[in-house]
């Protein structure tokens, strides 16, 4: 802090090494998304949603002695769990 101060105060042009503070920009891009796994995904929370649906009826149905969410929660979160790794690779 002293030093720009003092290079303030006299009106030197700094050293070399304080314009050369950025070495190098790295741009990385980003994968491409397959359709078919989109597509894929897509048939699978279709899929996930009619058995959750019908876990809910049979178990309100048949008055199995705990709630269906034992179930379905469970289901859906670790679906969501991997269509959020799917989308938030990168």
């Amino acid at each position: 802090m002293l030093t720009t101060l003092l290079q303030l105060i006299t009106r030197r042009a700094p050293a070399d090494y304080d314009h050369a503070f950025v070495r190098g920009v790295e741009v990385k891009e980003r994968i491409a998304r397959s359709p078919w796994v989109e597509r894929l995904i897509l048939a699978c929370w279709l899929v996930i949603t009619a058995k959750c649906l019908l876990v809910i009826w049979a178990i309100d149905h048949w008055a199995v002695p705990f709630s269906s969410y034992w179930v379905t929660v469970p289901t859906i979160l670790m679906a969501a769990l991997c269509t959020a790794v799917y989308y938030w690779r990168d």
